[in-house]
């Protein structure tokens, strides 16, 4: 049985990976597979994008599942990317937008939202050195431009201001005490999320919008700076809980949230809340969509 495209490009892909390893063994899986997508001749007309992206997609994962890797190199599932996509091309209200994404790790993300949203100029903004240099060899790979900071996000920077950001933020302590930041704890150390989350939206368009993944709990427990935060300097939107079926246990349990900078109430409108369905059931997910949508009609009109 012939192999599909994205089958091809696949094999290739690993089989590249393995000559790497086999010429270069004290380098990571990785990292081999980093070199492999700077070195390998892909004939462009004959393979989608679509299938070019799952592709590496799916080599990433291969490489994770024979070598282990700390939590922040893991993928964002497409499920989430492709609502996050969905919710991109929702806010898009400029024919060309810059977009930041936030801890952009391997590009993954960003790189699942260029399959569903045209004429968008890439920005991301990643601390770890491996998966900076990844998403720069993984663009290259899909001949897609991105500005790519080899920066810590929370210390400050001169970025390019964008019209929407994104993230699918890392959950933790930073280590180091900040200053300037609304989310930041009075005591002990703050969670990286929250000051991902608020340096992200610095780097905004006054009225741009901010789309992160984020914990669940993140306005129930330690909530009292970021109900600050959104209750001066930004307008919550959206807050919408990911499927159970995502997340092994409870506590690892994500949500999506969408934030305007700037603070002002919305009138004669709720904040969107809800639990996205079960990314399996097409049916249920469609109408979880079409409600976004009829949402942001009614957003939109009575911004007017």
């Amino acid at each position: 049985m012939a192999k599909s495209n994205l089958e091809a490009v696949y094999q290739l892909i690993v089989d590249e990976t393995e000559a790497v390893l086999k010429d270069n063994s004290d380098i990571s899986r990785i990292e081999a597979l980093m070199e492999s997508l700077l070195t390998l001749q892909i004939d462009d007309g004959k393979y989608q994008y679509a299938d070019l992206r799952k592709a590496v997609q799916f080599a990433y994962l291969y490489q994770l599942n024979e070598e282990n890797v700390q939590a922040n190199h893991q993928l964002t599932p497409d499920s989430i990317g492709y609502l996050i996509a969905h919710l991109v091309g929702l806010f898009k209200e400029k024919d060309h937008i810059n977009l930041l994404d936030a801890g952009s790790g391997t590009g993954h993300l960003s790189m699942t939202v260029k399959e569903h949203v045209d004429q968008v100029n890439f920005h991301g903004v990643e601390v770890d050195p491996v998966l900076s240099r990844f998403n720069v060899a993984l663009c290259d790979f899909l001949k897609v431009p991105m500005d790519i900071y080899p920066h810590n996000i929370i210390e400050p920077a001169k970025l390019t201001k964008a019209d929407i950001a994104i993230g699918d933020l890392p959950i933790g302590y930073y280590p180091l005490p900040v200053q300037g930041y609304t989310t930041a704890f009075k005591e002990d150390k703050s969670f990286a999320h929250l000051l991902m989350l608020e340096a992200a939206m610095s780097h905004v368009e006054d009225d741009g919008i901010g789309i992160f993944v984020v914990p669940s709990n993140i306005l129930e427990e330690n909530n009292e700076t970021i109900k600050e935060y959104i209750s001066t300097e930004a307008t919550l939107l959206m807050f919408l809980n990911l499927p159970n079926t995502l997340f092994k246990t409870e506590n690892m349990h994500k949500s999506i949230i969408v934030l305007k900078k700037g603070y002002k109430p919305i009138e004669d409108i709720e904040v969107l809340i809800g639990d996205v369905p079960d990314f399996k059931n097409a049916e249920q997910m469609k109408l979880f969509l079409d409600r976004t949508d009829t949402w942001y009609e009614t957003y939109t009109s009575k911004k007017k």
